[in-house]
């Protein structure tokens, strides 16, 4: 899953928002790592809901496997516009993210 974590989810965006608030950057580095986790477990949900029963095995298997070329290509094969709902989930989230620091940086003030 981390090809698709890093293909899709603009981290860079996430840690500016970070950098703006006054906490420790041990303390950003673990919210970033959630926010990845976060999109790991939100893709993984989406894939398996788009999948039929025997090919959610087969992905999990895939993932397992730990082959990320073998994986995509599986993905791409199983789900049209695979790469767009993805894209679309991470720019969600994203937006989430940015929403909820902005809140916090007005808590701040």
């Amino acid at each position: 899953m981390n090809i698709l974590i890093s293909a899709f989810f603009k981290k860079e965006n996430i840690k500016s928002g970070l950098d703006s608030l006054d906490i420790q950057e041990n303390e950003k580095e673990k919210l970033l790592q959630t926010a990845e986790d976060l999109l790991q477990l939100r893709f993984l949900h989406i894939i398996l809901e788009r999948l039929d029963e025997k090919d959610k095995e087969l992905f999990l298997e895939q993932l397992d496997a730990g082959s990320a070329e073998g994986t995509v290509s599986f993905l791409r094969e199983k789900i049209e516009g695979v790469e767009n709902i993805l894209r679309e989930h991470a720019k969600i989230l994203e937006n989430e993210i940015l929403q909820d620091i902005r809140s916090l940086k007005k808590g701040e003030k």
